[in-house]
């Protein structure tokens, strides 16, 4: 237990050295970048006193390092302003609230499957190498792992959404399957609006499942068949251990070492292979909301986004290693 908390201490510091880097780094981004950022947040054209308020709401008017405290000061009060020319006048909370919840959901639920699945199917085509469930498997692996996120993600649309109309085209909630006339929560109610944020989930979902669930089948089979080949496997077969017993007890439990280590990087690809998905289905979510800030050259929005997914690669390594301290004994030396 006390070398479990002090790891845990000790990673947490490091998380936040990390951070705090990040969130200097997420300052200094926007404005080492080629051109004026005030010329670039502020709109062509608009009305000189109207300019020079947002100049001085922004800060842009102070030196670079009374920004830089402010916005410090910013982070930590959890105050973002408002959105600069995406929704302007809007607060960057309220712009980015509601697609947190979205996009959570999508990838909270894809993440799950596509690590329950990708394992499965890598445990099975680990244990049975040069069988043709082994061959089946990776050979339905490689093609997703190798094909472009959106042009799968297109493919579900135009079939499912376009030709047979089975699925609504865009939107993460409003429409039901019996009813495809587009409503606001408050006219779906609690129930409906279950059954409608399913129904527009249910292609992104699959869409988002396939492509990440082939990194973890690949994973698992290479490690897997790794594993099987060490001579503890062959000790535990000698003693008559069950193939049950070998593979679930003895095999899986060093062969999720290196899964551990890619969920934790994969989330940055993960958020990142959200936004083309939501970007193909016009599912509201952070992922959309990144596009069109970035089309929009909206820097308080993207700042508040790119911290957001900092924070999550963050916190998502962090669990990977307190999971690492109870799968890999060496990591407690």
């Amino acid at each position: 237990m006390t070398n479990m908390r002090d790891f845990a201490l000790r990673k947490i510091v490091y998380l936040v050295i990390t951070l705090m880097v990040i969130i200097a780094f997420n300052f200094f981004l926007f404005r080492v970048m080629p051109g004026d950022i005030a010329s670039t947040m502020i709109p062509k054209g608009i009305n000189e006193s109207v300019r020079e308020n947002i100049t001085i709401y922004f800060n842009l008017d102070k030196p670079l390092h009374e920004q830089f405290l402010l916005y410090i000061e910013d982070v930590f009060t959890l105050d973002f302003g408002i959105s600069a020319t995406y929704r302007m006048g809007v607060p960057v909370n309220e712009v980015i609230g509601p697609k947190i919840i979205n996009t959570v959901i999508l990838v909270g639920i894809g993440t799950i499957l596509a690590i329950y699945l990708g394992v499965a199917l890598g445990k099975a085509a680990g244990w049975n190498r040069g069988r043709a469930k082994d061959t089946f498997g990776m050979s339905f692996a490689l093609v997703f792992y190798s094909m472009p996120t959106f042009l799968f993600a297109l493919i579900l649309l135009m079939i499912f959404a376009g030709t047979l109309g089975w699925f609504p085209e865009r939107g993460a909630v409003g429409q039901l399957p019996w009813d495809r006339s587009v409503q606001t929560e408050d006219e779906l109610g609690l129930f409906n609006m279950i059954i409608s944020r399913g129904y527009h989930l249910f292609l992104p979902i699959v869409a988002f499942t396939l492509e990440i669930l082939a990194e973890f089948a690949l994973i698992t089979r290479n490690s897997l068949t790794d594993v099987l080949t060490e001579d503890y496997i062959t000790t535990a077969r000698a003693k008559g251990l069950s193939n049950y017993s070998v593979l679930n007890d003895h095999a899986m439990r060093n062969a999720m070492l290196p899964v551990v280590t890619i969920m934790a990087i994969s989330v940055g690809w993960v958020l990142g292979g959200t936004i083309m998905v939501e970007i193909v289905f016009s599912y509201d979510g952070l992922g959309l909301l990144t596009y069109d800030a970035v089309l929009a050259k909206d820097f308080p929005v993207l700042q508040v986004v790119f911290l957001i997914m900092a924070i999550a690669v963050l916190i998502a390594n962090f669990v990977a290693d307190i999971v690492y301290f109870y799968l890999d004994p060496r990591v407690k030396v």
